[in-house]
This record gives C-alpha cells, structure tokens and sequence, in this order.
C-alpha cells in the first residue's frame, strides 16, 4: 500500500510537471507568433525563434520519452554531479522574458559540494523552474546568482543549493500562506506550478527547501539535499 501510495504522489508530481511544461511552451510560443511579422527580418529574433523550438521539441520529446519508457518507475536515483547538473540548466538556450525583454544574466558560484543520489530529469526540471522563477522576478537590469556550498561531513554531508534575485520579493503573507500551493503565483503570465512541483521534488529527495524573500529586497531559494557519504 505505501509503495503504491508512493508511486501515486509521484505520477501527481510528474502531471503537475506535464502541465507547467506545457503551459510554459504554449505562452512562449504564442508570444513568438505575435512578434513573428513584425521582427522577422531582426536577425538575433530569428535565432531567438529557432532556439525557442528546438528547446520546445527537446523538452515534448523527453516527456514523451519519459512516459514511454518508465510508466510506473518514475523515479531513477543516481550518483549526480550538482555543480555539473546545475551547469547544464544554466546554460540551456537563453529565453526572453514575458514582455519580450532580455532576460538578466546568470552568476554562478559553485563551490564544492558531495555528491547526492537523485534524478536528473526531476532535479533538473526542478532546477531550471527556480531558475525560471528568479529570471522572471529580477528586472531586465537585475541580478540572479546561483551558487552552490557545502555543509557537514563524513556520514552527513549536504549539499546545499541556492537560487537568488534581487526582484520584486514577496509579502510575508504570500509566503506563510500561498507560496507552495499549486496554481498560485505572484507573475501575472504564470501558471504558479514551479515552486510546488521543484519543492516537491525536492521532499522526494529527503531534502528540503527554504525561502527567504520580503517586499523590495529579493528573494533566496536554498535547497539542502542528503550527500552521498564519504565511506560510500
């Protein structure tokens, strides 16, 4: 009964993943399609088209591919590299923001950090929603970090995780009661999926998520996830 219970609030997480892809998808592409006609002829738009689809196939053929050939384990624990994961969703295509805006650049500040048993695909999607979540709240001349650290040793490291912006921030009732409830969101294109599902995804990894955030000063998302023991 727990197993299957368990595989239960995994196929709910990945639907909810399923949703927020496709949401996402379908709002980046019907920006595209406005814009089409009238920026055609801008070289960087036309590269900034063929980017957003190529990334758009890869991301429809992985769900499928996922779908496919693990319809009951959904979940496939290895040894990962944060540092090298976290690299890779940093240097995914560049998006433009909602209204067309470049979107602020990157800081990475990876420190060392053990390695942790986890799933690429769901880690990585949950990486790259938090990542998505500060690229959208910090202004076109803003600021996002994303820095890594270590904490324990020997039997119990951790590695800890942090996405940070310098946005708009949330209110502290917005946080106490709203923050990680599917389909609320702060964004006025969003579909408030992001920080439910990475934070879910984050519990199935025995790990845990932080957010500190007011009103004008930002916002910091730390993850802390069970390293792989040194004796391992």
């Amino acid at each position: 009964m727990a197993d299957r219970s368990r595989i239960s609030a995994l196929r709910g997480t990945f639907d909810r993943m399923l949703v927020h892809d496709i949401k996402n998808m379908s709002f980046r592409l019907r920006l595209l399609l406005s814009n089409l006609d009238e920026h055609w002829d801008d070289p960087e738009f036309r590269k900034t088209v063929r980017d957003l689809l190529a990334t758009s196939v890869e991301r429809l053929e992985n769900i499928v591919g996922r779908f496919v050939a693990n319809e009951n384990a959904l979940m496939i624990k290895v040894e990962l590299d944060v540092n090298g994961l976290l690299r890779q969703v940093v240097e995914r295509p560049p998006r433009r923001g909602s209204r067309g805006a470049p979107v602020p650049p990157v800081t990475l500040a990876l420190g060392s950090v053990p390695r942790i048993w986890g799933d690429s695909y769901y880690l990585g999607d949950a990486f790259g929603s938090l990542l998505e979540n500060a690229l959208e709240a910090a202004a076109p001349e803003g600021r996002v970090v994303v820095r890594s650290f270590a904490r324990g040793a020997g039997q119990r490291p951790r590695a800890v995780i942090e996405f940070i912006d310098n946005g708009a921030g949330m209110s502290a009732e917005f946080l106490r009661d709203r923050l990680f409830r599917p389909f609320e969101t702060t964004k006025p294109h969003g579909v408030g999926l992001g920080l439910a599902t990475a934070s879910q995804i984050v519990r199935f990894h025995r790990g845990t998520i932080r957010i500190l955030s007011q009103p004008g000063g930002g916002t910091l998302v730390r993850l802390s996830l069970p390293g792989v023991a040194e004796s391992a």
